[in-house]
Parts: structure tokens; sequence; C-alpha cells
């Protein structure tokens, strides 16, 4: 008996963590890119480089601008900012300087200087709404909300 009741609150402990509710997957993805667009923001401040962080079909990915040609964009150099893909049940959507950006060219860019527009990034499930918001200076900040 004594062995059915430790299995019964051990499963009542684990259950939550193997099979989060798209809250909790919703707020952990948030934290998340939060952390990763401040290191992207800081890395673009602190090496003097012009970072990006596109956003298309599910995944988030960062480039570098090329220095010898502004018009190409390469791969981020950093480990730290590899490409993401987003859960399933999360949907993405970028509103920069106000206005809703096109899936394919969801895009925000970190100079050395700050951001180059004010932007406000959403991930949402049926539960929550998060929503990442940053400042023309890269002062960056999160509010979640009820869908």
């Amino acid at each position: 008996m004594v062995v059915v009741v430790i299995i019964g609150i051990s499963l009542v402990v684990a259950v939550p963590k193997l099979f989060p509710t798209d809250e909790e997957l919703t707020r952990r993805e948030s934290e998340r890119v939060l952390a990763v667009l401040q290191l992207a923001r800081d890395e673009a401040a602190f090496g003097g480089r012009v970072i990006a962080a596109r956003f298309d079909t599910g995944a988030m990915q960062f480039f570098e601008r090329d220095a010898g040609n502004p018009d190409r964009w390469n791969p981020a150099g950093s480990k730290d900012l590899k490409p993401h893909t987003f859960p399933e049940s999360v949907s993405v959507q970028l509103l920069v300087a106000g206005n809703a950006v096109p899936q394919k060219d969801a895009q925000i860019t970190f100079l050395p200087i700050g951001v180059s527009q004010p932007f406000e990034l959403s991930l949402a499930t049926p539960a929550l709404v998060v929503t990442i918001a940053g400042d023309a200076i890269g002062n960056l900040r999160f509010k979640a909300g009820q869908s």
C-alpha cells in the first residue's frame, strides 16, 4: 500500500513536467525567446555588429550583416544564437513600428546602438498570448495576457 501511495505522489509531481499545458509551454518559450533576443542585442552592441532575428515557418534564426557587403547576411557566428523551432501549438506574429509584418519578412534588426525599429513579437497558444516588446534603444520586456 505504501508503494502505491509513493507511486501516486510521484505521478502527481511528474505528469505536469512531462505534459505541460499550453500556458506553461507559451511562458517557457517566451522566456527563452526573450533571453536569446537579449543576447542578440548584447552581441550587436558589444561586438559592433548588426544582427537580425528572423521568424519564418515556425522557426527563429539569427544572421549577421556582412561587414564587406551590407546587402549580404551570414548565419550568426555565435554558438548561442543557433536556430530554434517553435512547438506546433505556438504561433508567432511580429509587429514592427506598429505594423504587422508578413511571415516571410518577419525580422528584428539589432544595431550596435539599439534596435532599428520598435517591435512587438507575440507568441500565442489558445490559452495565452505573450508579447515581447522592444524599443528603439534596445530595452526588451514581456507581458502576458489571456487570449
